[in-house]
């Protein structure tokens, strides 16, 4: 437990270092933030995860805000793409950043392609907020992953948060849910009052 905290601390140190030398306005505000323990989960647990799995080449990030700008810096060794359908938000993109649709993803990567796809905060009522959009959105994540590939879904599991439980979809039924290494098991949901679960699957 204490080996956990200790990567927390680091993680959260490094990117209020990084914050700090290009944007120093930010690192007040990154210190609040990192104190969801949710972005904690994701930063110091599954993220470093995929950056040191050596299967793991190419990663798509969906969703960008200011505080994932970071995130790139992370995977300098991998192919790093993120992709956001607001073209303001291009700012806190990678170097290899789609502007669009997930559902549109296959016009920009082949078949088969990632090694391992993180969905972080999109799957909810202010972004991709219903069943028609969803769908899609999924086939087209697994239509880009490639087989034993990850597929990393965070969610909100409240009725006023999700569009629907995961559980329903019938393009994530094919995937496999699998425990995720560091974690022991294939979904952990978050001690916050939205009750933020990742489940992880994996493309057969």
């Amino acid at each position: 437990m204490q080996g956990t905290a200790s990567v927390i601390k680091r993680t959260r140190n490094a990117v209020r270092d990084f914050c700090r030398a290009r944007a120093p306005g930010l690192v007040r505000h990154v210190s609040t933030f990192h104190l969801t323990e949710d972005r904690k989960l994701l930063e110091a647990v599954i993220l470093r995860q995929l950056r040191h799995d050596p299967a793991v080449k190419r990663i798509l990030f969906v969703g960008c805000e200011w505080y994932t700008k970071p995130y790139e810096s992370r995977f300098r060794s991998k192919e790093y793409w993120t992709l956001e359908i607001d073209p303001g938000k291009r700012r806190y993109g990678a170097a290899r950043h789609v502007v669009d649709a997930l559902k549109n993803l296959a016009q920009h990567a082949p078949p088969d392609y990632f090694d391992a796809i993180v969905c972080n905060g999109v799957f909810m009522k202010t972004a991709i907020e219903t069943r028609e959009e969803a769908e899609p959105s999924f086939r087209a994540c697994v239509h880009c992953l490639r087989p034993g590939g990850w597929f990393i879904l965070g969610w909100n599991d409240t009725d006023d948060l999700r569009p629907y439980p995961p559980s329903e979809s019938p393009v994530l039924a094919a995937l496999t849910r699998t425990r995720f290494p560091p974690l022991g098991t294939s979904e952990h949901r978050t001690d916050t009052s939205y009750r933020h679960t990742y489940t992880f699957y994996r493309k057969p």
